[in-house]
This record gives structure tokens, C-alpha cells and sequence, in this order.
């Protein structure tokens, strides 16, 4: 037998040494196409793909066609031997059949599993009345949905118990029709709203959602008129866009609050969304830790107020360009200028709390001595 023949056989019985846990392990770490390719490794290793507890299926690794990578991924799933799942993540370029979409989730809740994520550009077929046999999951822990286009979600509705064990909801680009639709979700801690499609039709949006602490909306263009949240343990909160909507909550627990608004709206809107800020403030009374946008800086400098009555321990003014609709640089000039005024304002009751700017557009700014530190203590 030549050396390398040997070498090559030692290698085999090295893979098939290994313990399966192990082995289950490494293909974990594998994009699914390239799991189902160990199969010619060893014997040991043949049928070994079809019991990882992990799916990983992209588009991106090595599919010349969609359709291609669709039909590898119906045929994975038939092959796959019956064990429970542990996560599944669904990536796929181009427009995206929601029958394709429809079969994956439904494979993935059928065994079990605990962490479901898809992203996907957009769906062709009728994604607003999917029919979904699968409507509960006691296993699902983390369901995350990213679209770049409007796609449905019917089964996210608030059914008593049908997902109860859901902690972290990640939404991109959904449609949201029920505007009560957390209140099923009784284990949520974690929800994240990324231009999602609002249907409010003037009335409010609920989020009801007694465990949850984290909760981030942000959108580019749709107005959220009213916001009433029933989240006692709300640690966490976070609002972008283009409207800032009349808050109704209670939020005794709250520490950070971070506000993005970019400034887009009407001239005879800016009353109203100044009206809206002053309540978020007095929502926000137990908030330790303030971010808040150029555009929310000029807003309140368009009319009188009196200061807020919290005790912050930060305060950030954030003039990174992502958070503005108004990019020009004379813009962050002239709200740069804003600065010490608002400053004095926010930080009325907040003798020790530190001032920070964000993505400072000059220099040195009014909240910092030097100009390698943008912040400082005020006394």
C-alpha cells in the first residue's frame, strides 16, 4: 500500500472515531449544502446530515439557480430522519414562493423547533392569506422574520397559549394587521418591530406583553398615531421614524429610552409631535439612561416647555445620519448650536449625569472639554 493511501485511510478512521456527538456538532457549524456533502467522507458518515439539531439553508453557498436551491431544500427536509430541531435559519436571495416559505415553517414547528429564523427579499403568491396547518409551537423560543418587501404573518396573531413559550420576536417588513396581536405571547421578552406594516386605520397599537423588557419600533414612512403598552417590566425602549405617537403606559422599571425620530413631517405636524415628545417624557419619569436624535433636538426647541421632572444618569444626543431625514450639513450645524439649551433642559433635575454627543459633526461640541472626549459631569 503506497504512504499516501495510508495516510488517506488513517484520515477516514479518524472521522469515524470521532464521538457522533461531536460529529453532530461540526455539521452544525455546516450550511446545510455543505452537511448533506460529508456524506462521502466515511460510512460512518453517509446519513449522518439528516440528524443535526441545527438547519442552516442559504442561497448564497454554492446555488448557481433559486429554483435549484428550492428543490435541495424540499428534498433535505423529506430525507431528514425524525429527530427533534434545535434552530433553523432560512436565507434566500430573490422572490421567494410563499408555498416554499409555508413548508419550511411548517416542517420546523412539526419537529420541534426552538429557534426559527428566515430572511428573505419577498414572496410571490398571496403572502397576506397563507394557510398556516400549524398554528401552536410549545417549543418555540426565538422566531425571527426578515423581509425586505411587505410579506404576511397570519398565524402572529394573540391566540391564548399557541405560542407560550416565545421569549424574542423579531419582526422585519410583516404586515400587521391585529394591532393586539403580543398579548398571546405570554413568555415575551424581547420585541423588535423593523418597518413593519402597520395597519392601524386611526386606531391605537397595543403591545400587552406582561414579561417584556425589551421593545424596539422602528419605521420609515407610516404614522403610528397612538401607542398604549401594557409592559410593567419594560427595561428597554426604543422609537424611530418619521411620527411620534401619543403614549399611554406605565413604565415604573424603564432605564433606557432611546429616541430616533428623523424629522419627516409635515410643517402643521410639528406641534402635534412635539405634544406626543412631552408626553413620551412624562412616560418616561424612571428612565436612568436618554438617547435622543438631532431632529428630536430641533423639535424641542420649536416650542415653550417646562423641563421634565426625571433624574437622569445619561443623556446622549445622537447626530449620526442614519437617524435624520435632514442630512445637510447646515442642518447639524445650526442643531449643534441647539445643544446647550436642550441640555439645560433635559438635564434640569440631573445635576450629576454625564451629556455625550454621538457622531459629533464638529470638532469639539458643547458637551465636552476637549477634543478627544465628548463627555463631561455637570454639577
Amino acid at each position: 500500500m503506497a504512504v499516501h493511501e495510508e495516510e488517506e485511510e488513517t484520515k477516514v478512521d479518524r472521522l469515524s472515531d470521532m464521538p457522533e456527538s461531536l460529529q453532530l456538532r461540526i455539521l452544525s457549524c455546516l450550511d446545510a449544502s455543505h452537511a448533506v456533502g460529508t456524506s462521502v467522507l466515511s460510512k460512518s458518515w453517509g446519513s449522518l446530515w439528516t440528524c443535526v439539531p441545527i438547519l442552516n439553508f442559504s442561497s448564497c453557498e454554492g446555488f448557481k439557480h433559486l429554483h435549484v436551491f428550492d428543490d435541495f431544500v424540499v428534498n433535505a427536509l423529506s430525507r431528514r430522519a425524525p429527530v427533534k430541531l434545535d434552530r433553523l435559519t432560512f436565507k434566500r436571495d430573490g422572490k421567494c414562493s410563499a408555498k416554499l416559505l409555508q413548508t419550511v415553517f411548517d416542517y420546523a414547528f412539526l419537529h420541534g423547533v426552538r429557534e426559527l429564523e428566515a430572511h428573505i427579499e419577498q414572496t410571490i403568491g398571496d403572502h397576506e392569506s397563507w394557510t398556516w396547518p400549524i398554528w401552536s409551537s410549545d417549543s418555540l423560543t426565538s422566531f425571527k422574520l426578515r423581509c425586505n418587501y411587505v410579506v404576511g404573518c397570519p398565524y402572529l396573531e394573540p391566540r391564548s397559549g399557541s405560542f407560550k413559550n416565545l421569549t424574542t420576536l423579531h419582526l422585519q417588513g410583516v404586515i400587521i394587521k391585529d394591532l393586539d396581536m403580543f398579548s398571546g405571547f405570554q413568555a415575551l421578552d424581547k420585541l423588535r418591530l423593523l418597518h413593519c406594516f402597520v395597519k392601524t386605520n386611526g386606531k391605537a397599537l397595543h403591545v400587552h406583553a406582561q414579561q417584556l423588557s425589551e421593545f424596539t419600533f422602528f419605521f420609515r414612512n407610516q404614522n403610528v398615531n397612538c401607542c398604549e403598552m401594557m409592559t410593567p417590566k419594560l427595561r428597554y425602549f426604543e422609537w424611530g421614524g418619521n411620527s411620534l405617537p401619543r403614549l399611554k403606559a406605565h413604565l415604573p422599571v424603564l432605564d433606557t429610552v432611546v429616541i430616533a425620530y428623523n424629522g419627516h413631517c409635515l410643517k402643521e405636524r410639528e406641534k402635534i409631535m412635539f405634544d406626543n415628545l412631552l408626553m413620551m417624557f412624562n412616560t418616561f419619569y424612571a428612565a436612568k439612561s436618554l438617547t435622543v436624535s438631532a431632529s428630536t433636538i430641533h423639535l424641542l426647541t420649536l416650542f415653550p416647555c417646562s423641563p421634565p421632572l426625571w433624574d437622569l444618569k445619561c443623556l446622549k444626543l445622537d447626530f449620526s445620519p442614519r437617524h435624520m431625514y435632514i442630512q445637510s450639513r447646515l442642518f447639524l450645524s445650526e442643531t449643534l448650536k441647539l445643544v446647550p439649551g436642550v441640555k439645560a433642559y433635559m438635564l434640569h433635575k440631573s445635576h450629576d449625569a454625564k451629556c455625550t454627543i454621538i457622531n459629533d459633526p464638529n470638532t469639539e461640541s458643547p458637551c465636552s472639554n476637549s477634543q478627544k472626549s465628548t463627555t463631561q459631569s455637570h454639577g
